[in-house]
């Protein structure tokens, strides 16, 4: 697409054809024919920068951004976050409100430790949201949505502060779109004055977009895509992981990007032409410190639904060029970029889109963790696995050589969880230790873990303990053979095969343990 467009439309021709002709009425009235001229200068730069634009932004919008918020901080105004209870209703419902705005979030958890191939450049996952399941939510019979936004934040990996084997793991995924950590709401807007006459025949207007997000969660759930409604604490929760660990107060504007303390925001929206299934899917791929893409659905007059996609990137550098082709920098908004990734009440500005077939196409969006690397399946594809879950704590059990163990702590720490390892042989795991994989002392964990904005994985290494509060994962390493009772089980069968379970699957596994074997200084045997 081409960066320098035009900006024809008719309220705009006339309000700069009746501004320019001002112009020169005043300048030749004040000044003569000296003003006169002077005033067509102005006139013309007028016209070019009112009528050109840049980017899909008109020149005098950006030229008036880059005066008015130079050095400024960044405030997004969201809207206050409450409760609505209604008849026959779930459950309390988190509805988000500014003037007649509101919105409501839908969390999208997907099954349970969903496993996922690296292929050709892919990653071949059943754990994907079908759009058009979405977009049938934006008219649910007299009520109308004015948006529904797909928002998701993740990262690929951790950074190297965290822990250095996240180089190590991040050369092993290559440019697949394979990501560590990775959380997906629906943000679901009404515009209580659009839909006036339908409110009348309910309760409120809260009740309203109340009974629309639960019917989406509902459809989603039913499409076996686990799916529920946010309460106004969880939306508040949610407002801090779409941030990706920035401050909003420390943020600043420019023409480039939103700058902090730690390094740059920058935000893309992509072409209309090259939305698809695989280039969204693409959009994870750079190696960045996090990533937030949002997907608008809008409904049209004519019946239609309209797909745009944005995306932000959370980088330590400024980012010269796009990452990838068919992404558009909004220079000079990047802003508006954020508040596309965030649950605020008014929906924010709509990128340039195209509609969305009913027939002609299949547009998924990946949802969930891909996870780490487990092993190699029987065709030699990369196999990876979400220890974790939204919603509940992951229990994991390993039956193997110290080596296998380590592997999977090394990998959790490299896509972002903070590791906790409780062991009888701390002398195995020195050299793994990092700020993001760490030795308990002799006495143990403490019941409660404090809250931090990494998730908790727990490794009980041939020692008893009870799993703390705050674990999203506790790994227990146990005898060969053991009936295992926990979410996902890994058992060692030979010096480089082992066999992955959970309830819904079971894989055998090429595994490779040259690299913790010479860390933790363990020879290759058969699990005993």
């Amino acid at each position: 697409m081409l960066a320098l467009g035009a900006a024809l439309g008719w309220p705009r021709v006339v309000a700069v054809f009746v501004a320019d002709v001002a112009l020169l009425w005043a300048g030749g009235a004040v000044a003569g024919r000296a003003g006169w001229w002077v005033a067509a200068v102005l006139a013309a730069a007028l016209s070019v920068s009112a009528l050109l634009r840049w980017r899909g932004a008109p020149l005098l919008t950006l030229a008036w951004r880059t005066v008015t918020s130079r050095g400024a901080a960044l405030v997004v105004p969201a809207g206050e976050a409450a409760d609505y209870d209604r008849t026959y209703g779930q459950g309390p419902v988190g509805i988000r409100g500014m003037g007649p705005y509101l919105v409501a979030v839908v969390a999208v958890d997907g099954q349970a430790h969903s496993p996922s191939a690296l292929d050709h450049h892919r990653v071949a996952s059943l754990a994907t949201l079908p759009v058009a399941a979405v977009a049938q939510g934006l008219r649910q019979f007299d009520v109308t949505l004015e948006a529904i936004d797909i928002v998701s934040v993740g990262m690929r990996r951790a950074s190297a502060r965290h822990h250095n084997y996240a180089a190590v793991y991040s050369s092993l995924v290559g440019d697949h779109p394979a990501v560590g950590q990775r959380r997906t709401w629906l943000v679901a807007r009404f515009d209580a004055t659009a839909s006036a006459r339908a409110i009348l025949w309910r309760e409120s207007v809260a009740a309203t977009l109340g009974a629309a997000a639960e019917w989406l969660a509902q459809e989603l759930t039913s499409r076996r895509c686990p799916a529920r409604v946010l309460t106004a604490a969880q939306i508040r929760e949610a407002d801090m992981e779409l941030l990706a660990g920035a401050d909003p107060a420390a943020l600043h504007r420019g023409w480039s990007g939103l700058r902090h303390p730690d390094g740059y925001v920058q935000t893309y929206w992509m072409s209309p032409g090259d939305i698809s299934s695989d280039t969204v899917d693409r959009l994870w791929t750079p190696d960045t410190d996090a990533t937030a893409v949002t997907v608008q659905l809008r409904p049209t007059p004519d019946g239609a639904t309209t797909v745009g996609v944005v995306v932000r990137y959370h980088t330590g550098g400024s980012l010269p060029e796009p990452p990838l082709s068919g992404l558009n920098p909004l220079t000079g908004r990047h802003d508006v970029g954020l508040a596309a990734g965030s649950i605020t009440a008014r929906a924010p500005l709509a990128v340039p889109s195209r509609e969305l077939s009913d027939d002609a196409e299949s547009l998924d969006v990946a949802i969930g963790a891909t996870g780490i690397v487990v092993g190699s399946n029987a065709t030699g594809h990369p196999l990876l696995v979400d220890l974790g879950f939204p919603t509940a704590a992951s229990t994991v059990t390993i039956a193997g050589e110290l080596a296998l163990t380590v592997q999977v702590a090394l990998r959790a720490a490299a896509t972002g969880y903070q590791v906790l390892v409780h062991t009888d042989r701390p002398q195995h795991w020195k050299q793994v230790t990092g700020a993001g994989l760490q030795l308990v002392g002799p006495g143990g964990l403490d019941a409660q873990l404090p809250l931090t904005r990494r998730r908790w994985m727990v490794v009980y290494d041939q020692v008893p303990g009870t799993s703390p509060e705050g674990a999203a994962v506790t790994v227990r390493t146990v005898p060969a053979g053991t009936a295992s009772g926990a979410d996902i089980h890994l058992e060692q069968e030979g010096a480089r095969s082992a066999v992955i379970r959970t309830w819904a699957f079971r894989y055998r596994l090429r595994i490779d343990l040259d690299y913790e074997r010479h860390l933790v200084d363990a020879r290759p045997h058969r699990a005993a």
